[in-house]
């Protein structure tokens, strides 16, 4: 039993360790999201939507999108990853989009773009002194302390990730853009286990409660 007992404290205090980490670089990312509703769609709900980023580099749009649907899927609505739909094996025109869209039953289609990217890297240097002890006999015969000290100088780097992203929530049957958001994000890179991820996962909470609040989607 107290093997048992061991091995679940154990396990409790990885989770929670895990658990203190995820908090932490979650603060270290800060995120400010602006959006804007057409007069037209005000109160515009939709169910099912394709969320597509418009990235050139496959491997990111493929995470974008998926960590997007991550985020619906827990807010229990129909989202799926655009690129599913829109593999890029060719060049898809604006009614090629609508289209297929219309036949698989979406009213919304969620493009993400990323607008703006800004890095800064500051250096500053770090003093370690170490000090050290030792004993001799002088020439009188007496033994004296002796006190040497050494420092060594290393470089701290910081590396500062501002990102600007858009989302535009665009209205199926109409085919015009019903929503609009805008995020600016700010993360430092240098953080133990800090990735791009999560800058996007930030972002695309502050997406989904956007859309929340101008009554975009309704989660059930």
């Amino acid at each position: 039993m107290q093997s048992h007992s061991k091995l679940n404290s154990a396990i409790k205090y990885k989770i929670t360790a895990a658990f203190a980490l995820v908090v932490l670089l979650q603060s270290c990312v800060s995120i400010e999201t602006t959006s804007y509703s057409d007069p037209d769609y005000i109160g515009k709900s939709y169910n099912k939507i394709c969320v597509y980023s418009v990235e050139g580099d496959l491997n990111l749009r493929s995470k974008i999108e998926g960590i997007f649907v991550d985020k619906f899927t827990g807010a229990e609505l129909n989202v799926v990853q655009g690129s599913t739909i829109f593999p890029p094996t060719r060049e898809w025109e604006d009614e090629d989009f609508q289209k297929t869209l219309l036949a698989n039953g979406f009213d919304g289609f969620l493009k993400i773009e990323m607008i703006d990217e800004d890095i800064n890297v500051t250096t500053t240097p770090v003093y370690d002194t170490d000090t050290y002890t030792s004993t001799k006999e002088n020439e009188d015969g007496e033994t004296e302390t002796v006190i040497e000290t050494r420092t060594t100088v290393s470089e701290n780097t910081n590396v500062h990730v501002q990102k600007k992203f858009q989302a535009d929530m665009i209205d199926v049957r109409t085919n015009k853009i019903a929503w609009r958001g805008f995020s600016a994000t700010d993360a430092n890179m240098s953080m133990i286990g800090m990735h791009r991820e999560t800058i996007i996962e930030k972002f695309a909470e502050g997406v989904i409660e956007e859309l929340k609040v101008k009554a975009h989607i309704t989660p059930k």
